[in-house]
């Protein structure tokens, strides 16, 4: 049985070409197109993109495949992450330290955050306003809503407080990016 499987597999697979035509001769430019492979985008969506993590424990695989290896595992909810990839239901993700792998797509969430970075505290203040009162301090890793992002500024709540903070004192944005 196994015998007919494989003839079977080698006909249907095999090219339909007469024994004496010769191999069609390929140009550059096209051998150079079958070796790029096709942009990964499932859904259709920007990538890359802004998200969370939605569940208090989310593997990070090695590649999209639950046979893949885990490389870590996020226990922590809510941090954002940026997705780079997208194949089938998984998306290639990219934390702030720069590390990347693979995660189900059913454990991010399109909310947008933010995480703040340094080494000192940061002021939320009242403004977009560097003259402007202080609301709150954010430790360093302090996560936050983001509500919206004009020119250096960026809009935040978190805690109960919302205020402004310039766009490099958080990572979950864009350096150049109007609106978010």
């Amino acid at each position: 049985m196994r015998i007919w499987a494989a003839l079977i597999t080698w006909l249907v697979l095999a090219p339909v070409v007469a024994a004496d035509t010769p191999a069609p001769e390929l140009k550059p430019e096209v051998v150079a197109l079958a070796t790029v492979p096709p942009p990964i985008v499932a859904t259709g969506m920007p990538v890359p993109r802004w998200v969370t993590i939605k569940a208090g424990r989310v593997n990070v695989r090695r590649g999209p495949s639950l046979e893949d290896n885990v490389l870590w595992t996020y226990v922590k909810p809510g941090l954002p992450v940026e997705i780079i990839a997208e194949f089938d239901s998984w998306r290639r993700i990219r934390d702030v330290e720069g590390q990347t792998g693979w995660v189900k797509s059913v454990m991010l969430d399109g909310r947008r955050r933010v995480l703040f970075t340094g080494r000192v505290n940061t002021a939320i203040l009242r403004e977009p306003n560097g003259e402007a009162d202080a609301v709150a301090l954010a430790a360093p890793g302090l996560i936050a809503d983001l509500v919206a992002c004009e020119g250096e500024w960026c809009e935040v709540s978190v805690r109960g407080y919302d205020g402004f903070v310039t766009r490099d004192r958080l990572w979950g944005v864009r350096a150049i990016d109007n609106g978010r």
